[in-house]
C-alpha cells in the first residue's frame, strides 16, 4: 500500500465509509509496520518496542472491550497522534513492499478550471492547468526524469541535476531541460506541443527533428500537421498568468480567444466566423464559470460582435448584430 492510498482508505475510515476489504488492508499495514518498522531505520529494540507498545495502549484500551469497528474507530485516532512516529515506518512499507508499484508509473489528472501544485518524486514543482493530465515515475532511478504530458498544460519548476536531465514528452515531442522554469501544452485539434520558456534554456526536439534551444520569454508551437512550426517572442507575465489563477488576453485574435476557452474549460467550439480577425482584451479569474465568461466577452466583443450558444458541451460562436 502506497503513502497515498493509506492516507485515502484512513480518511475514508474517518468517514465511516470503509468496506471490509479496505479494513483489512488496514489491518496488514499495521501488522507490517510492528514487524518491519525498525529494519531498516537504525531504532534501538527499546524504541520499536516502545512504538508498538503505544500503538497497542491506545488502540486496544486496557479493561475496556470493544467491538471490531469500534476498535479500529480507537486506532484512527491513535494513529493521527503516533502518526509523527510511525512516519518513518509507513515510509519504508511503501517503499519496499510495493518495489512493483513504485518501479511503474503515476498519473496525476486535474479535472477541474483551477490549478493544482504538487511535487515530482525529484522534489521539482509541477502547476497542472486545467483538464490536464500527466503520468511520470513513482521513484527516478535511470539517467533521466521523464514526465508524460497526455493532455493539457503544466509548468515546471525543474530542481538542477546535470547528470539526470528533466525530459517533458508530449506527442512524441522532447523538451529537455537540465535545471529551469517553463510550460508545456498539448491539445487535440489545437497544436501537438507548445513550450514556452521562462528561465534557463531547453532543447525541443523529436526523434528526427531538432527544433532548436529556447530561451527566456521564447515560445515554440508545433501543430503536429503540414503547419509550419512557429517560433516567437511573448509576454511572460501574461503568457504565464494562468499559473496565478488569471486568465489575460491582450489584443487577441479570435482564433487565440477560442483557443483560451478550449483549454481553460474543455469545451468543443465551432463557427463560421474569420477567426483571424478580433481584437480581445481581458482579464479574469480563471474560476471564473464559463457562462460569466461568455457574458463578459460578448458585452466587450468588437469587430466582429459575437455572441454564443451552448449545447451538450458544443460551444457555437456567432456574429451579434
Amino acid at each position: 500500500m502506497d503513502r497515498s492510498t493509506l492516507l485515502h482508505l484512513i480518511e475514508k475510515f474517518r468517514r465511516g465509509n470503509c468496506s471490509e476489504a479496505e479494513e483489512q488492508l488496514l489491518h496488514r499495514w499495521l501488522d507490517l509496520l510492528e514487524q518491519d518498522a525498525g529494519d531498516d531505520l537504525s531504532l534501538s529494540a527499546e524504541e520499536k518496542q516502545r512504538i508498538r507498545n503505544n500503538l497497542l495502549e491506545n488502540i486496544f484500551p486496557v479493561n475496556q472491550p470493544a467491538p471490531r469497528r469500534m476498535i479500529f474507530r480507537t486506532w484512527m485516532k491513535a494513529a493521527a497522534v503516533l502518526l509523527p512516529l510511525v512516519a518513518a515506518g509507513a515510509y519504508y512499507l511503501w517503499q519496499h513492499h510495493n518495489s512493483a508499484e513504485n518501479s511503474g508509473w503515476l498519473s496525476r489528472q486535474n479535472l477541474t478550471a483551477q490549478v493544482q501544485q504538487f511535487r515530482l518524486p525529484d522534489s521539482s514543482l509541477v502547476m497542472l492547468g486545467a483538464h490536464t493530465t500527466i503520468r511520470f515515475p513513482a521513484k527516478y532511478t535511470g539517467q533521466e526524469r521523464i514526465v508524460k504530458l497526455l493532455e493539457g498544460k503544466a509548468f515546471f519548476d525543474v530542481r538542477s541535476n546535470p547528470q539526470q536531465p528533466f525530459i517533458v514528452e508530449s506527442n512524441n515531442i522532447r523538451t529537455t531541460v537540465l535545471g529551469t522554469s517553463f510550460s508545456v501544452a498539448s491539445y487535440k485539434d489545437l497544436y501537438a506541443c507548445r513550450v514556452t520558456v521562462m528561465t534557463g534554456k531547453v532543447q525541443v526536439h523529436t526523434g528526427n527533428n531538432n527544433y532548436g534551444v529556447l530561451t527566456p520569454a521564447e515560445r515554440i508551437t508545433i501543430s503536429g500537421g503540414k503547419t509550419p512550426v512557429m517560433r516567437d517572442t511573448i509576454a511572460l507575465a501574461d503568457n504565464m498568468a494562468w499559473t496565478t489563477g488569471e486568465i489575460v488576453l491582450r489584443n487577441a485574435s479570435l482564433q487565440e480567444l477560442i483557443q483560451m476557452l478550449r483549454e481553460q474549460y474543455a469545451v468543443n467550439t465551432s463557427t463560421s466566423l474569420n477567426i483571424r480577425q478580433g481584437s480581445y482584451t481581458l482579464r479574469l479569474p480563471a474560476a471564473m464559470p464559463l457562462r460569466e465568461v461568455l457574458d463578459v466577452i460578448e458585452k466587450i466583443s468588437y469587430k466582429p460582435k459575437i455572441r454564443f450558444n451552448m449545447e451538450n458541451n458544443q460551444l457555437s460562436i456567432y456574429q451579434r448584430q
